[in-house]
């Protein structure tokens, strides 16, 4: 079973540090995720070289921020920072950038055709529309390039047991987050427009159990892995506990 650890870059020093605590001390992880966020210095590609080898590196990319008549020159860029993994997702055009870049299925098609050899991944983001507009979009993306894909996170069991019995057959990696405020909950509600619930257990020990829950159910699928991603959460203290209680 393969499972991602997502680190954000947000300096070299911390994010070296996590992968290496993350070598040795949870086995169980195969993968390690990076984000493309264009408020940090530090681009996705740039960081897939602070792994130091340890992992194989899926990184995040932007469609809107590559415009169609670059699309090579960017391919150039990430081979070479040994780029094999790719997460294409659509990102949200910055108000200050009039450049038109691409849509997800237009990069995942070029990318397709410059290297077929790429591992190209689709994003799937169960609140954005509704299932079947959503499992509609997945086949587009399919048809375009994408090999296996990622999800949002999941933080309730009805919806994520409804998206695993839709995808059987696919390779998805699938989401699992902690929150722990009531800002980030409002966040995730507002911002990404997730509906849950007002019982939503805040604390680290109920944040836990639930990415137990979706480990175990994952464990159920041979196509399906895991997508863990610590946010505003100190790794060791959420993931040795997780670990700890499967192994």
């Amino acid at each position: 079973m393969s499972i991602s650890l997502e680190l954000v870059p947000r300096e070299r020093e911390s994010f070296v540090s996590e992968v290496r605590w993350a070598k040795e001390h949870i086995s169980a992880i195969t993968h390690i995720n990076i984000p493309d966020l264009t408020r940090l210095e530090t681009r996705s590609w740039e960081a897939s070289r602070w792994v130091e080898g340890h992992y194989p590196v899926i990184i995040h990319v932007r469609a809107c921020d590559v415009e169609p008549q670059k699309i090579e020159t960017f391919y150039r860029t990430l081979k070479s920072h040994g780029i094999s993994e790719i997460l294409v997702i659509q990102g949200d055009q910055e108000k200050e950038n009039t450049k038109k870049g691409m849509s997800s299925l237009e990069m995942l098609s070029a990318l397709r055709q410059i290297d077929p050899s790429l591992q190209l991944y689709g994003a799937i983001d169960p609140y954005r529309q509704s299932l079947r507009e959503e499992m509609n979009y997945v086949e587009q993306k399919i048809k375009a390039g994408a090999k296996a894909f990622l999800t949002q996170p999941f933080f309730e069991k009805g919806i994520l047991e409804e998206y695993m019995v839709h995808c059987q057959g696919l390779s998805v990696w699938w989401g699992v987050s902690p929150i722990l405020t009531e800002k980030s909950l409002a966040y995730w509600r507002e911002k990404n427009r997730v509906p849950i619930g007002d019982g939503y257990d805040l604390s680290l020990e109920g944040n836990i159990s639930w990415a137990r829950f979706v480990l175990e159910k994952v464990m159920e699928y041979p196509e399906y892995a895991l997508y863990l991603m610590p946010i505003r959460v100190d790794i060791s203290s959420y993931l040795s506990p997780l670990f700890e209680k499967l192994s």
